[in-house]
């Protein structure tokens, strides 16, 4: 008999007590999918109730009446229901739904009520899909899954008896069962996600809209030290896909013109373009760029971009100037580049590049006339106006930046510390008073070479101002004032970096296929697919040529032979019993007793001569029968416990 009460070996759990627990397992794989979105009040109440819910559950004397959740959560409802409005629509919706779910664990859980908490969650994993479709939302989506589904066979057996108990076994193979039906359902999900016809109006798009977090990006009118805030953010903006990496002295990308100045600020007036009206020479770079939302209409492309083009109803659309509409979500757009230092374009109307305030800054002009006293060119003016903000004392900072009326006489006459703004507005205006034609251009400059990918991954810590003066016979030539030891890195020089890059090839292919896979992708499919069936009914008397069948042929053996060995080895898969017999012959099979035709275990053992061998070998036999013929299968316990006698035998 067994040696070991068999309770002692298998264990139950209640199914109550399994199904709380994955249930709150469920619950808070739904607030860390959402937990950087919510507000703090919402995330405090969440934590708040989860608590005092896993408090009653261990202490069960007090309850908390369900009329009183019940008007909790209509004060909740109502409450989100007032915040909500046409740019603040999803978060006050995920804050509500959060808080609710809370709540509901506080309730004395039915049928009804464990259902409604697992609903409450997959809206959860919605919301989460309209603020931020990252990456992230297929980890969080499966760890939901797997548990949901664990929860609803649990909940299968909970509804037949509230009372029952299952073996740990039991428990672990439902667990199993449910990490299997998941596996199943994601090439099916694939297959769905290919065939499922797309849209380029998406009716959830105004959802997305209001719910995305625009970071800070440029607008039409910078004011001096605005950018040192985005210089501090490591977030992504955009990744460019070229070929082959650049020169690090190219990496600048152009997003905006600022040409009108105010005293304070730079601001777009619109007349200038993007794209170059009149490419530089040079070698031309293609790249595709997957630009995240930032709340802004500016595209960026590697300077000087002279063809740009964004896919709008399925067409390419070409584009000189900025979007119509602000991007509030990730987009693909392509643009050729021909990096070139200057550019040699008319320069249309001087004087709008010569314009300063009346009576803007005399000290500044003062400093301008002594540099360039006595220096006639052009050219010659501005070598010695951007010779000044090297050799003059002045630092590169983001922060104590000057802040008073008068931001540039401070920062070029006293203070001399502040970041790219202040270094290329100071280079502009000086250029202004000497005649020369100047304006700024905002953008990025360099990123980080993913050579894996063949991506620029570009961040906002990347944000970046430069200068253009226009000079006679060259056109706009590109000046970057700013000390070259305080610009962003356009290298990877630590293993945090590294490693950052390296995780990032994941968000890069999970935008460039699962993202970006649209309507224009799947016709292209189709094409292909209809391009190869034409080719193939184009053969002679429809028949394979040579090459066809030598090639395919071996092929479609293969995956036959694969096919049936597969389907044979699931038939044949013996179980855990089986293998334990197969064990036990082969040991006795070993020492010289071979099973006979038709001849038990018990009979086997009867016949060997030795007296300790027939000994343990009857143990064995014995023990194995009184765990098999109970009308279950073997427990691990059990299992391991039948293996160590095998291994004395």
């Amino acid at each position: 008999m067994w040696p070991i009460p068999l309770s002692e070996h298998t264990g139950t759990l209640k199914v109550t007590t399994v199904l709380k627990a994955v249930t709150y397992g469920c619950v808070a794989a739904g607030y860390a999918t959402v937990a950087q979105y919510v507000g703090l009040i919402a995330s405090i109440l969440f934590c708040a109730l989860t608590a005092l819910a896993l408090l009653l559950e261990v202490r069960p004397a007090v309850r908390v009446p369900r009329w009183a959740l019940n008007i909790t959560s209509a004060g909740v409802i109502v409450f989100s229901g007032r915040r909500i409005s046409a740019d603040f629509l999803i978060e006050p919706i995920v804050d509500a739904l959060l808080v609710l779910a809370a709540i509901k664990l506080l309730e004395d859980k039915k049928f009804r009520d464990y259902m409604q908490l697992y609903m409450l969650c997959m809206f959860l994993i919605i919301g989460f899909s309209l603020l931020s479709f990252s990456s992230l939302f297929l980890i969080y989506f499966t760890a939901l899954l797997v548990l949901t589904t664990i929860a609803l066979v649990l909940l299968a057996h909970y509804s037949q008896d509230e009372a029952m108990s299952l073996p740990i076994e039991s428990i672990k193979r439902i667990a199993a069962l449910a990490f299997m039906i998941c596996a199943f359902s994601i090439p099916i999900g694939m297959l769905l996600f290919i065939i499922l016809p797309r849209t380029d109006y998406p009716i959830l798009n105004f959802l997305n809209r209001f719910g995305t977090h625009a970071r800070s990006g440029f607008t039409d009118q910078v004011t001096l030290g605005q950018m040192s805030g985005i210089q501090e953010d490591n977030s992504a903006i955009f990744r460019a896909e070229v070929k082959n990496p650049i020169d690090p002295r190219q990496l600048y990308w152009r997003g905006i013109v600022l040409d009108e100045f105010d005293g304070k600020s730079w601001k777009s007036s619109g007349r200038d373009t993007l794209t170059a009206s009149t490419p530089p020479a040079g070698e031309e770079i293609s790249q595709t760029i997957y630009l995240e939302p930032y709340g802004e209409k500016y595209l960026f492309a590697l300077d000087r971009p002279v063809r740009m083009s964004v896919a709008v109803a399925g067409r390419p659309t070409l584009y000189r100037h900025a979007l119509r509409d602000r991007v509030y979500e990730r987009i693909r757009y392509r643009a050729v580049s021909i990096p070139a230092a200057s550019t040699p374009e008319k320069i249309g109307d001087t004087d709008s590049y010569l314009q300063l305030p009346h009576d803007f800054a005399p000290s500044i002009r003062n400093l301008v006339e002594k540099l360039t006293r006595e220096i006639a060119g052009e050219e010659d003016r501005l070598r010695a106006l951007g010779r000044h903000l090297i050799e003059g004392g002045f630092s590169y900072t983001l922060t104590d930046l000057p802040v008073s009326s008068t931001p540039l006489e401070d920062f070029l006459l006293s203070h001399k510390q502040g970041n790219c703004e202040f270094f290329a507005s100071s280079l502009a205006i000086m250029l202004r008073m000497s005649g020369i034609p100047a304006r700024l251009v905002a953008g990025y400059r360099g990123g980080s070479y993913n050579d894996t990918g063949h991506y620029y991954l570009v961040l906002q810590k990347n944000a970046h101002v430069w200068v253009e003066a226009y000079l006679a016979g060259q056109g706009w030539v590109r000046i970057d004032p700013t000390p070259s030891l305080s610009r962003p890195e356009t290298t990877i020089d630590t293993t945090f970096a590294q490693v950052r890059l390296m995780l990032d090839t994941f968000n890069y292919y999970w935008n460039k296929v699962i993202i970006n896979y649209d309507f224009s992708t799947q016709m292209q499919m189709v094409y292909a697919l209809r391009s190869t069936l034409k080719r193939s009914a184009e053969l002679p008397d429809i028949r394979w040529k040579k090459e066809y069948r030598e090639t395919l042929a071996p092929v479609g053996a293969g995956m036959v032979a694969a096919a049936c060995l597969a389907l044979w080895l699931i038939r044949r898969r013996s179980s855990a019993e089986e293998r334990l017999v197969a064990a036990f012959l082969g040991r006795m099979g070993s020492r010289g007793y071979n099973r006979l035709s038709g001849e038990g275990l018990e009979e086997l053992v009867a016949r060997i001569e030795d007296p300790t061998l027939r000994e343990q070998a009857g143990r064995f036999v014995n023990d194995f029968e009184a765990a098999y013929y109970r009308d279950r299968p073997l427990t691990r316990a059990e299992r391991d416990f039948l293996r160590k006698q095998l291994r004395n035998l």
